[in-house]
């Protein structure tokens, strides 16, 4: 009979575990659908997804911080409703597949003529000085990338004109891989990235529109749900859900980045209310939006704390843990060797990763503003991200190879806290 009763236990557990995979996969294909346009700032595809997610909180158990569980605010940010359109030599290049603006791109409807920089160019000081003194103030300036066999130089190129050291009407960088992204601001001058297997060292000028819209207080919230605990410390278990939406009818799903950030926030929260009593400390859950645009949410949530921060014990961030083939990362784990000795001492005792890679301290996700107030936080990132900020994005490519160990390993770190 006890074997039995050990069998049925068994078998209850790996339910529970697929349960928690069911769960975590339809969460990501649920953000990543049409309904949410990409979780961004058209159609209001951020707050669509924020009531759901708020939904998911009250279903789970969480309690309330006061009356909502939506922290609002407002911020400024950008958008391009209508399909960019460039014309280069004879084609027509589409956009997100051979060209991206970038966002903080100010209107355009014209043709442009172009300005070739060459290999030649920087290699020669006169003719570079020349370039740099030339009027190129109705110009688009772009790189000829022929005969730029070095790598670093090439680099250089690309760097120079990304940083704008000449005035000009604007930049076509280029770039091997193209990165969609968000601004909080309107530059004054146009920026382009564009393959380089299109470019037409040929062409003259291009024909160019773009058509932005700006929001200067633009209305968003962040999601916050939290389990209350026997003492006063606090442990912050947070991740963005916004991604970049759409450029024009071309929807970004941000499935890695970050609805899987988001589900295994909620699939921790789901876990922690079926062991609620034994919890000591209060744990919050929070959704931020804004990551996207320079880290807005969280550095409102970070101002403007619910509570006192000292509080807080760590900041465990989640974003892109969608796949994790050779491990996981942890980023500013080194700023707090006492929790990078848990994690490195329960991943040998239990075998999770292949390998925790840990760093010092970064500021490319929502850890960062609570570490810049002095408290301790860490971004999880189990990411291979080969599609990263492209339309490519979707939930079919994830391997949530790394999930279930990263799952536990929380778990068990929170515990030995």
């Amino acid at each position: 009979m006890k074997k039995y009763i050990i069998i049925i236990f068994l078998l209850k557990s790996l339910i529970i575990i697929g349960q928690d995979m069911e769960y975590a996969r339809n969460i990501v294909e649920k953000l990543s659908s049409e309904k949410f346009y990409g979780r961004g700032y058209i159609n209001k595809g951020d707050s669509i997804a924020a009531q759901y997610l708020k939904n998911e909180f009250k279903n789970i158990g969480l309690q309330k911080i006061g009356e909502s569980y939506l922290q609002k605010y407002t911020f400024s940010v950008n958008s391009i409703p209508e399909n960019p359109v460039l014309i280069f030599g004879d084609n027509q290049l589409a956009p997100a597949k051979d060209f991206i603006v970038i966002p903080s791109s100010p209107d355009i409807d014209e043709w442009v003529k172009i300005c070739w920089i060459n290999k030649n160019t920087f290699l020669n000081p006169w003719r570079f000085n020349n370039f740099l003194k030339s009027d190129k103030s109705e110009c688009l300036v772009c790189i000829d990338t022929t005969g730029f066999n070095n790598p670093e130089l090439y680099s250089f190129a690309n760097l120079f004109l990304s940083k704008k050291y000449i005035e000009a009407k604007g930049i076509i960088e280029v770039a091997t891989d193209l990165k969609y992204t968000a601004r909080t601001y309107i530059d004054d001058i146009v920026h382009i990235q564009i393959k380089p297997d299109v470019i037409d060292v040929n062409a003259d000028s291009v024909y160019l529109k773009i058509s932005n819209e700006f929001y200067e207080n633009y209305k968003t919230q962040n999601v916050v749900g939290y389990l209350e605990g026997e003492t006063d410390s606090i442990i912050m278990v947070v991740a963005h859900y916004d991604h970049l939406g759409m450029l024009g009818d071309i929807m970004f799903p941000g499935a890695n980045d970050n609805a899987s950030g988001v589900s295994m926030v909620l699939n921790l929260a789901k876990y922690y209310k079926k062991n609620e009593n034994n919890l000591k400390h209060n744990i919050f859950f929070v959704l931020f939006s804004g990551e996207e645009a320079d880290l807005s949410g969280s550095t409102y949530f970070a101002n403007n704390p619910p509570f006192d921060l000292s509080l807080v014990k760590v900041v465990i961030n989640f974003d892109m843990v969608g796949t994790g083939t050779h491990g996981i990362s942890v980023f500013n784990a080194k700023e707090y060797p006492e929790y990078e000795e848990i994690l490195f001492s329960l991943n040998d005792e239990k075998k999770y990763f292949e390998r925790i890679r840990t760093t010092e301290a970064v500021y490319s996700s929502d850890h960062a503003p609570f570490h810049e107030k002095g408290v301790k936080a860490m971004f999880f990132f189990a990411g291979d991200n080969s599609y990263y900020h492209q339309p490519e994005d979707v939930p079919e490519d994830l391997t949530f190879k790394a999930y279930k160990g990263l799952f536990n390993i929380i778990i068990d770190f929170i515990e030995k806290m």
